[in-house]
């Protein structure tokens, strides 16, 4: 399956999830590191969008296709959540199940549903596991968000 993910030229190829690690996320409490990606680029376009001012997005943006497995993939079904939880701030419970899914270490890729359009999942996964050698990252290739989205 292949998956994409938003970031800088210089940490496009990097799958360390520092960023996720030291900030924290919807799914991980600070200090886990994951790595965020999302169904398509499209999705990728929008959760970028959500999490960063327009204006402060950095001119050299690449997103990159990462092939992943998915013989190793838990799913979270959104109708298994509480009601609120595609609303900002995200809400605890989140982080405490990804947390759960990092620590067990069970399964490599965790899908979830998009805040940003609960029809569509984002993957995450877990840097330390043991199935991490078998995410490729493809292809990377600079990308431009049109202007008009900054409405």
């Amino acid at each position: 399956m292949i998956v994409f993910r938003i970031a800088k030229k210089k940490w496009i190829k990097d799958l360390s999830g520092i960023g996720a690690k030291l900030t924290g996320g919807r799914w991980n409490p600070k200090g886990l590191p994951v790595l965020y990606c999302a169904s398509n680029s499209s999705l990728a376009m929008l959760e970028k969008l959500v999490n960063i001012d327009y204006d402060l997005l950095p001119d050299d943006l690449f997103i990159a296709e990462i092939e992943i497995p998915e013989t190793s993939l838990k799913t979270i079904d959104k109708a298994s959540l509480d009601k609120n939880w595609n609303k900002y701030p995200s809400p605890d419970k989140l982080k405490s199940i990804g947390k759960d899914w990092i620590n067990n270490s069970e399964f490599l890729i965790l899908e979830v549903p998009s805040a940003v359009n609960p029809n569509e999942s984002n993957y995450l996964i877990n840097v330390n596991h043991k199935m991490i050698d078998q995410v490729k990252v493809i292809k990377t290739y600079p990308i431009v968000i049109d202007g008009r989205l900054k409405k």
